[in-house]
Formats: structure tokens, sequence, C-alpha cells
């Protein structure tokens, strides 16, 4: 014999009590387990995020001295320019064609500066403010692709 075919009420209210509980249970470890996986992507996306920004960030810094450094100097030492080369491979490694792109025109660019003529102190604002900035177009490209980032999220 069996509970249905009897029609115990207090059988069915029992075993409907047991069911209702175990999908109320899943349910709630299933919205559990999906919001965890989402804040853990987002946790994922925001460390890349800040990653990307303080290497960004770096870059422009070792740039900018590189360039300067291009302005009044020739070439003489290659250790002058290790550590634009270090954060360009740490570039490679994580961004976009598009950031990888215009670092490595950076570079090329601090190169050329250093095969021209050295300026004096005096002649360094003349040249600064009659050239577009150096490092605008990077850093509008590392601005684009971080966005899109936090879009994502």
């Amino acid at each position: 014999m069996s509970l249905f075919h009897d029609s115990n009420p207090a059988a069915i209210s029992a075993l409907a009590a047991i069911f209702g509980s175990l999908a109320g249970a899943l349910a709630s470890s299933v919205s559990t387990w999906i919001s965890q996986r989402h804040q853990d992507r987002r946790d994922l996306v925001a460390r890349r995020i800040s990653h990307r920004e303080q290497l960004y960030s770096e870059f422009i810094s070792e740039s900018a001295r590189a360039f300067a450094d291009a302005l009044e100097h020739n070439f003489h030492d290659p250790r002058t320019l290790v550590p634009t080369y270090a954060v360009l491979s740490r570039i490679r490694v994580s961004s976009s064609a598009d950031v990888l792109r215009s670092a490595e025109h950076i570079v090329d660019r601090i190169i050329t500066t250093y095969s021209e003529p050295n300026l004096t102190p005096e002649e360094i604002p003349l040249k600064v403010s009659t050239h577009n900035d150096p490092l605008r177009e990077f850093s509008g490209i590392c601005r684009r692709e971080l966005e899109l980032l936090w879009k994502g999220l």
C-alpha cells in the first residue's frame, strides 16, 4: 500500500513539507553559489584593473624620465632604458595589442630623440610646447581599455 493510494492527508502534508524544504535549501544553495561566483569574478577583474593602472602609471613615469634624459643627452648608457624596457615587457604580458603598440611607439620615439641634437635647458620648454605630448596617445588608449574592463563588471 502506498501513501498516495490511501490519501493520507498527514503523510501528504509531511512529504510536501519535506520536498518544499529540500527545494528551498537547493534554491538557496544555488543562489549563494551564483552570487559568490559573480563576486569572485568582479574581484578578479578589479584586481586586473588595479594592476594595469599601476603598470601604465609606471610606464608613463619611466617614459617621461627617459624622454627628459633623451632631450638633454646622447645615448651613452643602455642602463638608462632598462626600467622602460622592463615595464614594456610587463605590458606585453597583460595588455591589449593597442596598448602594446602605443607603448612600443613611445620607446621608438625615445630612442629617436636620443639620436637628435641635445637641447639646452632653455630650449626644452620651447620644444615641449611646440610638439604633441608624446604620452598623450598612450594615456588615452589605456584609459579606454580600463573603461572597457570596468564596463565588463
